[in-house]
């Protein structure tokens, strides 16, 4: 069986963390949870300064984007089912993630909040730039289409419910996200 990958798409404190780790313990099967934040501030991997600012992020950025997008083929290669969580923020970056997740089940889902509330939830956090979610929101949305589009003020129940349905109803292979694309055959 393709390994498949539930690419959960949305502005900066819309939710998706949180989504994907409900989702992670409720689909069936066996999903493991990956996301960029891993590296930016879980695991305290990337330099920083004496305050605590990330160090060289202008120069570590694209190597560090680009790194992550090579372990999403790497670990579904590796016959893992994923669930992640992560900020689509150019064309161009879903071009490239067209092109690397091109042979794999993938199912894209959009979290859509409004300004004002992923302002509120940003200023809440106090762990984000502000105004990372008022430039994502106005970009993040406008450039693919969804196999499921969320509103994030529904209870996380009721998204991880929708979520779980629409994932076990689809055609496996067959992503509105990724036009032109054939379901795997038969004896994939």
């Amino acid at each position: 069986m393709t390994p498949a990958l539930i690419l959960v798409n949305g502005a900066s404190s819309a939710g998706k963390s949180t989504l994907c780790r409900a989702l992670r313990d409720a689909l069936p099967g066996a999903f493991l949870h990956f996301s960029l934040d891993f590296f930016m501030f879980d695991a305290q991997v990337l330099p920083r300064t004496p305050e605590g600012r990330l160090r060289d992020w202008a120069t570590l950025r694209p190597r560090v984007f680009e790194g992550f997008h090579r372990c999403l083929p790497a670990l579904l290669t590796a016959g893992n089912d994923l669930v992640v969580d992560y900020i689509i923020e150019t064309p161009e970056m879903w071009a490239e993630f067209c092109t690397q997740l091109a042979e794999f089940d993938v199912f894209l889902v959009g979290v859509q909040c409004s300004v004002e509330e992923l302002e509120r939830r940003e200023i809440a956090r106090g762990d984000r730039g502000l105004g990372d979610a008022r430039r994502d929101a106005e970009t993040v949305h406008t450039f693919t289409a969804y196999d499921l589009t969320l509103d994030c003020t529904i209870p996380l129940a009721q998204n991880v419910a929708r979520v779980s349905q629409a994932w076990q109803d689809r055609e496996a292979g067959a992503s509105r996200a990724f036009p032109g694309r054939r379901p795997p055959s038969p004896s994939s």
